[in-house]
């Protein structure tokens, strides 16, 4: 079912190179079904899944058309029933991109699972990439590997924005940081972010390197946001009894699977992180915690830039090389 009213949107009616395939188009403003709100649009995340999806190479999106965009900070429009937020409530959240609703359009339906109130003092910027970095980090770090103060966790992919918001929580909970990078200024960014060691993939051997750092022991936590390439260095550079979480899986389109044997002779535990899975409990802990972490100055989104919603395919096919931290398109003013 969809309204009458019609809004813009950036879709693909076909799979292929991001800046050829996005259009801006007219579509109707959908409406929100049980557990649903539609959102009015203030800013969107715009990550890697997304140009894969328009690319064809995204699991959750198996055929087109797509409106890419699967995080989102924005206004509760309309509420379906037994979603938890009324309107007018400024929420991040989630975007129903892989039923054509996602967040990189004027209006988005956003499931009631993950999604939470934006803090008064957070710009939309900053709110919009929240739940899919801060928060996962969160859940990661705290919830699954229970981090205690003084361990080294590894984290995989560091200069990105799901590798450089785990950099700053891990440090503002008092660990130790290894990041790994491909390149010279990508080391320096994760330097800035807290990293106290950086291993540079392009020179350095990463199982060696890690296990020269922490004198043979091997890292805690592998926090991993790359996925296949660097999973068999990185399971060779994790302590006995380490805790490794699977993030995401930047490096390809699939993640390597962990052998329950190498679980064994390591005696590591391998779990996986998502903000939209955990207890209420858990959730409110990381709300408060992450919220009180950014007003203290302790964490804040590192935004490589911000788009307006007119250059959303420059946006995607920046996603190619280079990027440090997030990419945010600004949709909507919240004052409108």
């Amino acid at each position: 079912m969809t309204g009458a009213r019609k809004m813009k949107a950036w879709r693909g009616e076909a799979f292929g190179k991001p800046s050829e395939v996005l259009k801006l188009v007219d579509i109707d403003v959908p409406v929100p079904g049980k557990d649903e709100a539609l959102l009015r649009v203030l800013a969107t995340n715009v990550g890697l899944p997304d140009k894969m999806m328009l690319e064809g190479r995204y699991f959750l999106v198996p055929k087109p058309p797509i409106t890419p965009g699967q995080e989102v900070v924005g206004i509760v429009e309309q509420a379906g029933p037994g979603y938890p937020f009324p309107v007018g409530t400024r929420v991040i959240g989630g975007a129903n991109f892989f039923s054509g609703s996602g967040g990189l359009a004027e209006y988005c339906i956003s499931p009631a699972h993950g999604a939470v109130p934006a803090a008064d003092d957070m710009s939309d910027e900053q709110a919009a990439a929240f739940l899919g970095t801060f928060h996962v980090a969160y859940v990661g770090l705290v919830n699954r590997a229970r981090a205690a103060q003084g361990e080294t966790v590894l984290v995989l992919g560091g200069s990105g924005g799901t590798g450089s918001t785990a950099i700053q929580l891990a440090k503002a909970l008092g660990l130790r940081v290894i990041a790994t990078v491909r390149t010279s200024d990508k080391a320096e960014f994760c330097r800035r972010q807290g990293a106290d060691e950086v291993v540079d993939l392009s020179k350095d051997d990463l199982t060696e390197t890690v296990r020269r750092l922490t004198d043979g022991k091997g890292a805690d936590i592998v926090y991993d946001t790359v996925g296949t390439p660097l999973v068999k260095p990185a399971l060779e550079a994790i302590a006995i009894g380490g805790r490794y979480i699977i993030i995401g899986f930047a490096g390809g389109s699939s993640f390597e699977a962990v052998e329950p044997f190498q679980i064994q002779i390591k005696g590591i535990s391998v779990t996986g992180a998502l903000h939209s899975i955990r207890t209420a409990e858990e959730r409110e802990e990381g709300i408060a915690t992450l919220g009180r972490l950014y007003t203290e100055g302790k964490i804040s989104m590192p935004i490589d830039k911000l788009f307006p919603f007119a250059e959303v395919p420059d946006a995607v096919e920046r996603l190619g090389g280079g990027v440090s931290g997030k990419l945010i398109v600004s949709v909507g003013n919240r004052n409108a």
